[in-house]
């Protein structure tokens, strides 16, 4: 590019800074909203990597039914591509009030990251979840807890020294748990020292690799090591399930050749005193025979005799009588014994083969929840940036059009001097190039920084708070410079083409006007002859400059729609709590029990019957729901009969239909499990808790619920299958009208059978609460939209205005007033607001839709609704933006110079 183009070009950038400014701000609007949301869900994926790469989370978690010995950790630690394994212990313990989850502390895998305080160091100390319970609490065993439980602790009291924050729990789910109601408060880290258990109860393993979470790489590396290790774990279970059969045996065959030789000799001793007692008892016949042969001979030997005799007699009797004794203790002690090796040879007979479970990173509910709610970014990120992209293009394509055309005649002179196509070519790609390079710099470094951690503020609602760290992505940034130079540079090669293709003499000519062409309306008689004159011209002038009009409508559309698709989302997701506790979850409250037998203890007959209006009891626990290879935590309610339900908890399809109870065997979901697992009526579900049992039940219906993934189901089905009774543990319960329910609440939590209460309208309150911090997504949403319209009417605007300078000069001339000279122009703008408006409200309505699709937040079922407001605050918004544009181009209006239009074109 010549020196004298190159002045030119960088003098019409500042003559033209307007038009300049424009293109440089909707690439950079649409580069950072394209760039924000792609880098999101990698930015989201990096932070948490790195934190669990720091923390060495395992890959694998290895089961037994028979636990694991340090031969076992050894022998997995030998093993290929392996970097760590430990042996550790968990126990599911009550304590308090809350029902904890008690790790042992591991060396090498799954660290944690210390909040406050200090690790543990004796065995009645312990770490706690970070926020649950301050530094210097004193923790005890609850007298509730099993004989096994209580056992497998060194102690019945532990402090809190230290609180943290766990590899292992980065969302706020916590497991299931056989303990208490089956709901995991917290959890706990104590030293290995503190469990009193001779084997461990889970291993760890951390091979050698530090690929990214989710990544291929990742999958690639871990495929096919599941089979490898199921058999690795089974030999070494089979191995201690061989010892300790061989040793029960031995143990056996030792304890019967002990009661043969004890039974042998015993019998022996018994034998002898046997034969001393029938010797004695000879003597004394014999003795007895002799005195009374002397009796009336000689009376006083026969007295003197008589009492040896007795004496002798005595002790005879003394003697059988220990003998007998011994004789009954004997036979006991051998029929026990007897008894204890039947039983052993019983329980040897019923020693199962050990049962192995290897349990990969997905099924670890945190790390498998942030996969998919990671993915929600990426899934919006693939429509939303379309508007910005095609809008900038369409934006540079109509300014650079203008541009040209405005300087057809000095490039019909540049032309005439000698200068080649590509270096006139080149002016304008260089105006168009930099403007795009600039916007796309801005663009980027604010959409990736700022992106990202706005939206993991939202995150932050259920995952642990983790520093955002920036990312810089080379290939998105090189994407991102790619497509603002193809929509600046490539539309203006486009619009440079068709002018340079004329000769110097064609061009330095001026250009002839737009014919005009009537309108549709202008065939409607009885309304075009109604209308005023200068109405006629702004509809004629709408539809004859088409790219205008075109461009308008995307662009206000695209506005609309946003706005829509914000306010959508902020009814969809603020109201959610709203609907679930005013509409389907009706009860006024809940009470999680304990020690509730098949009859109503008469403390909580009375309690419930004092502050309550009615109630109903149920069983409820959390179980795993197995789909595919990952497993997905939801609460069952059991409850013995459906009759009385509608009272507590109405079920209804999602068209608002009544759903029939479930029958025997039978479940009813609710649909956030229909929807993200894909379990349909007519399916079969399969669930596990952990202990391994399974449930399989028909889905026979799927209801309405936005909080939790709930399934009932009557407590037969649940008893018949699992082989055992279930015990009552959990109510609903309505409060007396007019009744404070806090009062209430704190009465019920009196009764030892009631562990705790939950009041609805607090935990309403409490969720709302909670989701308001998605009005930073809505608010993104709003600003983006505003953005776009801005500079799409400014744009559009600012290039109708420069175009018809000579016209508008020309009505001025003429006489109108500046009102009516801002109304001859800018009422088109306002009429294609209103088109434009309309399109956009129906277009939000689809891209709402599919923006709700993939916003799933774990544990709640958005309703998908936009309320009748919210498209009136789209509508007013819109307008205000145009008239913002229409306020600020009326001082450009009222610039241009009269004098333009008694100029002739030379």
């Amino acid at each position: 590019m010549g020196s004298a183009v190159r002045k030119t070009t960088l003098r019409e950038i500042r003559g033209t800074f307007g038009r300049f400014f424009a293109i440089m701000a909707i690439i950079a609007l649409g580069v950072g909203f394209f760039t924000g949301v792609r880098i999101t869900t990698p930015a989201m994926v990096n932070t948490v990597n790195s934190f669990l790469a720091e923390k060495q989370l395992y890959d694998y978690r290895l089961l037994s039914t028979l636990g694991w010995q340090e031969d076992d950790i050894a022998d997995f630690k030998s093993r290929p591509d392996v970097r760590a394994a430990e042996g550790a212990y968990s126990l599911d313990i009550m304590a308090g009030g809350y029902v904890f989850r008690a790790h042992s502390l591991t060396d090498n895998i799954n660290g944690l990251r210390l909040a406050e305080g200090r690790l543990p160091q004796a065995p009645d100390e312990c770490i706690m979840e970070k926020g649950k319970l301050p530094l210097g609490t004193d923790i005890y065993l609850s007298d509730e807890n099993s004989d096994s439980v209580k056992n497998a602790l060194k102690s019945n009291k532990f402090t809190v020294v230290g609180t943290a924050e766990s590899s292992m729990y980065i969302n706020f789910e916590r497991g299931t748990t056989s303990v208490g109601n089956g709901e995991i408060n917290a959890f706990i880290y104590l030293p290995a020292e503190a469990f009193d258990i001779d084997v461990y109860t889970e291993a760890y393993i951390r091979f050698d690799q530090d690929f990214a979470i989710y990544s291929d790489e990742y999958e690639s590396f871990m495929d096919g090591r599941d089979k490898q290790w199921e058999n690795i774990t089974q030999s070494r279970a089979d191995l201690r399930y061989g010892d300790i059969y061989a040793e029960a045996e031995s143990k056996l065959n030792d304890g019967k050749a002990e009661l043969e030789k004890n039974r042998k000799e015993g019998q022996e001793k018994l034998d002898s005193a046997k034969l001393e007692l029938d010797n004695a008892k000879t003597q004394l016949d014999e003795q007895l025979a002799q005195l009374e042969q002397i009796k009336d001979i000689m009376p006083e030997q026969y007295a003197s005799g008589m009492e040896q005799y007795n004496a002798g007699l005595a002790e005879y009797e003394s003697g059988l009588a220990d003998y007998e004794a011994s004789l009954a203790d004997f036979e006991k002690q051998i029929s026990d014994a007897e008894k204890d090796i039947q039983k052993g040879e019983n329980d040897l007979a019923k020693l199962k083969k050990p049962e192995v479970f290897v349990l990969d990173r997905n099924t670890n509910i945190g790390y498998a929840c942030f996969e998919n709610d990671s993915e929600i970014v990426a899934q919006v990120a693939r429509i939303f940036p379309v508007f910005f992209i095609l809008v900038a293009a369409l934006v540079c394509m109509t300014t650079m059009s203008r541009m040209v055309e405005e300087q057809r005649t000095q490039i019909g002179v540049f032309k005439a001097l000698g200068y080649s196509e590509g270096t006139i070519m080149g002016k304008f790609m260089f105006y168009s190039g930099l403007a795009a390079i600039i916007g796309c710099v801005l663009g980027y470094g604010a959409g990736t920084y700022l992106f990202p951690k706005i939206i993991w503020k939202t995150y932050e609602l259920m995952y642990i708070k983790l520093q955002m760290s920036y990312l810089f992505d080379k290939k998105l940034a090189l994407i991102a410079l790619a497509v603002s130079l193809v929509c600046s540079v490539g539309t203006t090669w486009f619009s440079c083409r068709m002018e340079l293709s004329e000769t110097a003499a064609g061009l330095m000519r001026p250009k002839a006007p737009k014919a005009g062409k009537r309108v549709f309306l202008e065939y409607v008689g009885f309304i075009w002859k109604r209308m005023k004159f200068l109405h006629k011209v702004s509809i004629r002038n709408i539809f004859r400059y088409k790219k205008r009009f075109f461009m308008m409508i995307l662009g206000i559309g695209g506005c609309t729609a946003l706005l829509v698709t914000g306010f959508g989302l902020k009814d969809s997701i603020a109201g959610f709590a709203e609907m679930q506790y005013e509409d389907i979850q009706i009860a006024g409250g809940s009470a999680s029990l304990r020690n509730v037998g098949d009859e109503v203890p008469a403390e909580l007959e009375r309690v419930l019957a004092e502050n309550t209006e009615d109630y109903t009891l149920l069983y409820t626990g959390s179980w795993d729901l197995l789909y595919g290879k990952k497993v997905k935590s939801i609460t069952v309610n059991a409850a013995d009969s459906f009759e009385c339900m509608e009272k507590y908890f109405k079920f209804r399809s999602m068209d608002g239909s009544q759903l029939a109870p479930p029958a025997e065997g039978e479940a009813v979901v609710s649909h956030s499990i229909s929807e993200r697992y894909g379990i349909k009526a007519g399916d079969t579900m399969k669930l596990r808790d952990e202990n391994m049992r399974e449930l399989e039940v028909k889905v026979s219906g799927v209801f309405e619920n936005h909080v939790y993934n709930l399934v009932f189901m009557s407590r037969s089905t649940m008893e018949q299958q699992l082989g055992e009774k279930l015990p009552v543990n959990y109510s609903f319960i309505n409060f007396k009208d007019g009744a404070d329910t806090s009062m209430a609440s704190a009465e019920l939590s009196k009764c030892n059978n009631i562990t705790s209460v939950m009041v609805f309208e607090t935990l309403k309150e409490r969720l709302s609460k909670m989701m308001s911090s998605l009005d930073y997504i809505v608010l993104i949403v709003i600003v983006c939209a505003a953005g776009l319209a801005f500079i799409v009417l400014y744009n559009l605007t600012n290039i109708n205005i420069t175009e018809r300078v000579r016209e508008i000069a020309t009505i001025k001339v003429l006489g109108f007033f500046r009102r009516e000279t801002s109304a001859y122009v800018l009422r088109e703008n306002l009429a294609l607001t209103a088109i434009g408006t309309a399109i956009g409200l129906v277009l939000g309505v689809f891209v709402h839709g599919f923006v709700m699709a993939q916003i799933r937040v774990d544990m709640v079922d958005f309703s998908v609704r936009i309320l009748p407001k919210s498209f009136v605050y789209s509508v007013i918004l819109t307008f205000i933006f145009t008239f913002a544009v229409d306020m600020f181009m009326e001082i450009k209006l009222e610039k241009i110079n009269m004098a333009e239009s008694l100029k002739s074109i030379e």
